[in-house]
Formats: C-alpha cells, sequence, structure tokens
C-alpha cells in the first residue's frame, strides 16, 4: 500500500467513525419544533429532512454542529 492509499484509508476511517459518533451520540433534546417544523436549538433555523433522515434525532443543524465540534476538538 503506498502513502496515497493509505492516506485514503485513513480518510475513510476518520470519516466513518465521526458518523457512527454522530449516529449514536445520545439527542436527548432533538430538534426544537416551530410550527411543525424542526428547528436547531441553537440557530433555530430549519433542519433539512435529509439531515433528519440521517441522524435520527438531530437537534443542531450542519453549521451549529460543526461550530459545537470545533469546540470540543
Amino acid at each position: 500500500m503506498d502513502t496515497f492509499d493509505q492516506a485514503q484509508e485513513l480518510e475513510r476511517l476518520s470519516r466513518e467513525s465521526a458518523l457512527s459518533r454522530a449516529r449514536w451520540r445520545p439527542y436527548s433534546e432533538g430538534p426544537e419544533w416551530i410550527n411543525g417544523v424542526a428547528c436547531c436549538r441553537n440557530c433555530g433555523e430549519p433542519i433539512p429532512p435529509k439531515r433528519l433522515a440521517a441522524i435520527p434525532g438531530v437537534g443542531l443543524c450542519r453549521a451549529c454542529q460543526e461550530e459545537e465540534e470545533k469546540e470540543y476538538s
């Protein structure tokens, strides 16, 4: 396995690990529901249906989730 292949494999494993943590992280609060629409608990923006389907119970939009993850990295 050359260096390029190793880098690709490391990236794949890192992505899978991040997705796994996101899926299994407890979402005790879930989204805030405003007029029947799931909204981000931080900024109040609607959470896209694809994100809700990918990570059931998610309470933050992607931008707020990324900011939160930066704080803990």
